[in-house]
Order: C-alpha cells, then sequence, then structure tokens
C-alpha cells in the first residue's frame, strides 16, 4: 500500500482499471485548469502529513532516527489539522465502494463504525495498454502531482494522450493519526522496526474510491465541479 502512497504521496504505480470506471478525462484535454480542479478535492494537510509519513519510513530504513521523529511530529500536527478540515467526511466504510481495480492492502482492516474520512492522495489511471514512454510519462505525472506540480502533470498527461480516470485516496484520520502516535511512541523508545510497521499500519488504512464516487460522499461544494476531459 505504501508503494501506492509513496509517489502521489507518492502513487507512482499504475493501476489498469475495468472499462466500466467512469470518470473519464479524455485524451489531450487536460489542462492544468483540470489538475488543480481535481487536486482541490483534497486536504492540503492530510496529504502533506502522508507524503511526512513516507518520508519518516523512508529516515527510519536510513537509520536517521532524529529525522523521522521531526517528521512524525509534523504530520501529527498536519493530521489534526486536517481532522477539522472542510474536506473531512463521517461515513461507514461500509458506504465507501472501492475504485474498481485499486489497490487494497491484504492487512487492511475496515473501520467498525462510522468516522471521519479526509482525501489525503490522488492519482491518475489508464484502462489502455501504454508504450513504454507513455507509461513513463503517466508515472512522472503521479509523482510531480504529489509534489504540486501541476502545469508539469498537465504536460506529461498530454505526452500520455489517452484518456485517464482519477482516483482519491480516503484516510480515516482518527485511526490514522492514532498509528502515527504509536509509531513516535515506538521511536522514542527506540524501537524503529515496530515504528515502521506502525507507519506502515497508516498507509493500510486507505481506501482508494473513483472521482464519482467521491463526488457522492464529499460535503455538498467540496468535490469540485464534475465534468469530463481528455488527457
Amino acid at each position: 500500500m505504501r508503494s501506492v502512497l509513496r509517489n502521489a504521496a507518492a502513487v507512482s504505480a499504475l493501476f489498469v482499471m475495468p472499462s466500466a470506471f467512469a470518470a473519464t478525462h479524455h485524451a489531450g484535454q487536460v489542462t492544468p485548469a483540470v489538475v488543480d480542479t481535481d487536486f482541490s478535492k483534497l486536504s492540503a494537510e492530510g496529504q502533506k502529513a502522508f507524503i511526512d509519513i513516507s518520508a519518516a519510513l523512508d529516515a527510519i530504513a536510513q537509520n536517521k532516527t532524529s529525522d523521522a521523529k521531526t517528521l512524525l511530529a509534523d504530520a501529527q500536527t498536519r493530521l489534526a489539522h486536517a481532522a477539522k478540515d472542510s474536506k473531512a467526511f463521517m461515513k461507514a466504510e461500509s458506504e465507501l465502494t472501492p475504485a474498481p481495480g485499486a489497490p487494497v492492502s491484504p492487512t487492511h482492516k475496515p473501520q467498525a463504525a462510522p468516522t471521519s474520512w479526509v482525501p489525503v492522495v490522488g492519482f491518475y489511471t489508464t484502462t489502455e495498454t501504454l508504450a513504454p514512454e507513455k507509461q513513463a510519462a503517466l508515472g512522472k505525472a503521479n509523482q510531480q502531482a504529489a509534489q504540486g506540480s501541476k502545469q508539469q502533470v498537465a504536460e506529461n498527461l498530454q505526452i500520455v494522450n489517452v484518456d485517464v480516470d482519477y482516483t482519491i485516496g480516503l484516510a480515516p484520520i482518527a485511526a490514522s493519526s492514532a498509528d502515527v502516535y504509536r509509531a513516535s511512541m515506538l521511536l522514542d523508545g527506540g524501537n524503529t522496526k515496530d515504528a515502521a510497521a506502525a507507519l506502515q499500519d497508516a498507509f493500510n488504512t486507505v481506501v482508494f474510491v473513483s472521482d464519482d464516487t467521491f463526488a457522492t460522499l464529499a460535503p455538498q461544494g467540496q468535490h469540485g465541479k464534475h465534468t469530463a476531459h481528455k488527457a
């Protein structure tokens, strides 16, 4: 699951969605304004928190414990802000219809009760079989999306030049925050192995939904205007 998030909180993995997947940006028509509309649906604080979590995992792997602690402190602050974000909404996980073909961690534990969800990551996929250079461009678009480089995202999607779909990752804010807090406590105690596992648990809580599904879930006016475009 982290491999999905880390490059868009980092989503560079390329998922091929079934043809029934509905929310399509049509080939040739994804502009920076369209990308801006897509990413305006995310919680900026939530997205940055998960980027921090990914970076903290890297720091732990590189034995940079001090850096990891700093990143997790920032992630906790951002998650607290995200919990109060206008993008947050209350739903039972059973109401979140996963996007067809979206990744699901084998260790994912569904939230048992209604909880507050925050959109923390967005990425583009396609039903098409891509030539290597177009596959590389799609991967770059998703990496640049994580960095907020909307112009570069649009330019790479122009290279892809096929219909693309926008998928949104939703994090249950209480569970994710608890995992990050647990990781911080373990790290303070010198237990880097279990700290890393706790951060992986935070990634594994994320549920991926289509743009169309998100439009039915998000607070009124928070999901942006849904239109069909071309990549």
